[in-house]
């Protein structure tokens, strides 16, 4: 199997990836709710905001532009 298997078969399967992903956050977010404790919350929430950066990448946007588009309730 060479690199370029490797890669045609992520790009042809990217979408299923995301889904899954999404799938154990979503799984996890339950189990964690259920759980009287607040440490499992901030584990989660530390895994959710760094698969956040690759999820909903937007370059196009500057950070201090989106904060204050976010205060105004403006929506890029």
């Amino acid at each position: 199997m060479s690199i370029m298997d490797i890669v045609y078969f992520v790009q042809q399967n990217a979408v299923a990836f995301g889904q899954i992903v999404t799938s154990l956050i979503g799984i996890a977010s339950l189990i964690v709710k259920m759980t009287p404790t607040l440490k499992d919350d901030t584990y989660l929430k530390q895994i959710v905001k760094f698969i956040g950066k690759f999820i909903a990448l937007n370059h196009s946007v500057d950070s201090t532009k989106q904060k204050v588009a976010n205060k105004k309730g403006i929506a890029f």
